[in-house]
């Protein structure tokens, strides 16, 4: 008996369950989808040119993405979690007078809970097996969205369904399901029977606000805000310090006062525009919107907070995983570089060190010292092996040249007579215009410069023609979008600087060659200057500022062939004892080998960190982002069915259908629109600063595409519910109402 009550209650109230079901059914199906991500490396493993599956480390990028998504996956629960319990509050609420019907006619409450237990099983068994049949239609549409994002065909595509995944999903919403049915036999069992039959006639207590006080706070509260960005400013939301800390205090309470006052601030406006104030239904809206805010202003505040972390993962997330993969084959041009810091050398940073960060004058004194025997062996061995990396470990590994098929060293030389601070003013730039700062050192450093015939042996390398330069010219080689405009100017033929004590003159030149294996571009307007240069700082004993090896290797597999290498290496230069329990085979000198990148390596890591940003930014965001829509959903539905008596009145008063849902769709539109509104302004700010600060320096077009794609995401997810939440209530009002007043 009760189960067939249940069966006709579900079959009764869809429009009562509708966005409980939708939000259970999108909750597990991305639940699910995203779980399922490590499963999905099958599909990969066995084809053809997937070593990019793999990571430097060796590990699989599905294994790390499994770890991390299972990690992230509780937090997610957890939302899920109370973002069912509440929409299961609403489907309750909206009920309360029919189950104070049922215990009228006899029914006890263990019996009415029993009911509600059933219909919550009934829907969430629906929901889960409508969600999982979505997950599993997404985690396919996944796995060929992985396939483009790490550059592999699936040649033996096959559905997969992932157990894993599908037992944990079923293992948390059970859980939750269990959670929700208590919570509605307490909820029940506390009722009394006058108040579930009184639940519609009970309206909410709207407190009326001092409009003047509104308009107080709402002035002090944009301040707040002003503020708050002036602050976010400072540290340019790159370092997370003191100004970020006060810049968050201060959004939050700039928005919390925003959406207090908002209401009163607003109806004073409104008020006073007469023409707008009593034209149509406007006082009725304007006073079905203030009713809710003022009640409902704290939601709105944390709705606003959430949809702005929403969109900035959503579109931050996707643009750094861009602007670390699409440079890649510029960065990668060779199968390997061979890293010596030399600059780790440098004594003079030591210096200016307080005595006491070393324990005290004596033991700076022991420290410098030993950096400067460390300086004079490494020069020894630099001045001794004619500064030839190459040449140096083809002395230790007997059969260097049966392992590799080419090599070009590149030194960079710091201008001992020409800073970067003085250039770029020479150029009419500020160094905040080319990626840097004035505090940085990279400010008081010498400008960066390569010799011409080692630049031309790395283009050769990489399958490029060398570069010609008449005598006293110089060149420019930028790989950094940010600092094109600056290479350019700094290139301009004709131009005259002197460095280390030669007048060179530009070519006119400005050349993108990646002079090393890297993740990313890093070559902001490097000199390319005649040999002599580099010739008569050896000659007076310098040393470079970094010296590269870059090699082309006889492997197939290029990362297995660089440990090789450098474990044959560590027999004649064996690693530390810390070293050596970390997994070193060699030991790490500032010269010739302080570490090494291969091309593999890079790709493999690139893609493994792209696919990681990509799905955590659309996992994240979209379950906050369904979690902000689906909590003003489910607010506006509570707030049309307690209004319904109103629009029953309105209707009898002789307003037309089109006046009725004219309003209707004002009010959803302003409660949905609001705090969008001040999350775009907050999102505005903070991804314009980090496009300043950080995503500009890979270039507008590395970026712009992916903010696009991020923003249009968070409005298609939101205009759904929107959307869907107008056309419940449109039915509810119009029902409600009565069919002959509105039609």
């Amino acid at each position: 008996m009760l189960m067939k009550l249940a069966l006709r209650n579900v079959r009764r109230s869809v429009r009562d369950y509708a966005v409980y079901f939708v939000t259970l059914a999108l909750g597990v199906a991305v639940f699910y989808a995203f779980n399922a991500i490590g499963d999905s490396r099958v599909l990969f493993e066995a084809q053809e040119g997937a070593e990019g599956v793999f990571l430097a480390s060796g590990a699989s990028i599905f294994d790390i993405l499994a770890q991390i998504m299972t990690y992230f996956s509780v937090v997610v629960a957890v939302v899920l979690g109370f973002l069912v319990l509440y929409a299961n509050r609403f489907v309750v609420r909206a009920r309360k007078k029919e189950f104070g019907t049922y215990l009228l006619l006899g029914m006890s409450p263990r019996q009415v809970s029993s009911v509600v237990l059933t219909e919550t099983l009934i829907v969430g068994v629906l929901a889960l097996v409508v969600g999982l049949g979505l997950g599993f239609l997404i985690s396919q549409a996944i796995a060929f969205a992985t396939a483009g994002l790490i550059g592999v065909a699936i040649s033996d595509y096959h559905l997969l369904f992932s157990a894993r995944s599908a037992q944990l999903t079923l293992g948390c919403f059970a859980l939750i399901f269990v959670v929700v049915a208590l919570f509605n036999a307490i909820q029940i069992s506390r009722c009394k029977l006058a108040t579930l039959l009184s639940a519609r006639s009970r309206s909410e207590r709207m407190p009326v606000r001092n409009p003047l006080i509104c308009l107080i706070v709402f002035v002090l509260s944009c301040l707040i805000l002003a503020k708050a960005y002036s602050e976010l400013n400072i540290d340019g939301l790159v370092y997370f310090g003191e100004h970020f800390r006060i810049a968050t205090v201060l959004m939050l309470v700039g928005t919390l006062g925003l959406f207090w006052s908002a209401s009163g601030f607003f109806i004073l406006l409104i008020q006073r525009l007469r023409g707008v104030y009593f034209k149509g239904l406007a006082m009725f809206t304007m006073r079905q919107i203030a009713t809710k805010v003022n009640t409902a202003f704290v939601s709105l505040w944390a709705v606003s907070v959430l949809l702005f972390f929403s969109i900035v993962v959503f579109s931050t997330g996707f643009s750094l995983a861009s602007m670390f993969s699409d440079q890649l084959e510029e960065n990668t041009q060779f199968d390997a570089s061979i890293r010596a810091s030399l600059m780790s050398l440098d004594t003079s940073d030591m210096e200016a060190v307080p005595a006491e960060k070393y324990g005290g004058d004596e033991e700076k004194a022991t420290a410098i010292k030993i950096a400067e025997t460390e300086h004079d062996e490494v020069h020894n061995l630099w001045q001794t092996s004619d500064g030839s990396t190459a040449a140096y470990m083809k002395s230790l590994i007997p059969d260097w040249d049966e392992r590799v098929t080419g090599s070009a060293q590149v030194d960079t030389w710091l201008a001992s007579d020409l800073t970067n601070k003085q250039l770029t003013d020479a150029c009419g730039f500020t160094l905040e215009q080319i990626g840097s700062d004035e505090n940085s050192s990279m400010a008081d450093e010498g400008v960066q410069y390569v010799p011409l015939s080692q630049f031309n042996a790395a283009r050769q390398l990489a399958g490029e023609k060398p570069i010609e330069l008449a005598a006293g010219e110089y060149l420019v080689d930028n790989t950094v979008d940010k600092s094109a405009e600056y290479a350019k100017a700094l290139g301009q033929k004709g131009r005259t600087i002197t460095v280390d004590g030669h007048n060179l003159t530009a070519s006119g030149q400005v050349i993108s060659q990646s002079l090393q294996v890297s993740s990313m571009s890093c070559l902001i307007a490097v000199l390319v200057v005649p040999d002599e240069l580099a010739a008569e700082r050896f000659a007076a004993g310098d040393l470079p500022y970094l010296s590269e090896l870059n090699v082309n290797l006889a492997s197939d597999s290029k990362q297995q062939a660089m440990e090789d290498l450098l474990t044959e290496y560590g027999k004649s230069v064996p690693p530390r004892e810390e070293l050596a329990e970390a997994g070193w085979t060699y030991d790490s000198r500032p010269w010739p080998v302080s570490y090494y990148d291969t091309s593999e390596g890079i790709i493999a890591d690139s893609m493994g960190l792209k696919l990681l940003l990509v799905y955590l930014a659309l996992y994240i965001g979209f379950v906050f982002l369904m979690t902000t829509a689906a909590v003003l959903s489910v607010q506006q539905l509570s707030e049309v069915a307690d209004s319904i008596p109103r629009y029953r009145l309105l209707a009898q008063l002789g307003c037309d259908r089109s006046m009725v849902l004219r309003s209707l769709r004002t009010q959803i539109g302003i409660y949905f629109g609001a705090p969008l509104l001040v999350a775009g302004c907050h999102s505005a700010c903070a991804i314009s600063l980090l496009y300043k600060n950080l995503l500009s320096i890979w270039g507008a077009t590395a970026v712009a595409g992916t903010l696009a794609v991020g923003i249009a995401l968070v409005i298609a997810v939101y205009a759904i519910y929107l959307v869907s939440t107008y056309l419940v209530a449109r039915s509810a009002v119009v029902s409600g109402a009565g069919k002959g007043l509105l039609a």
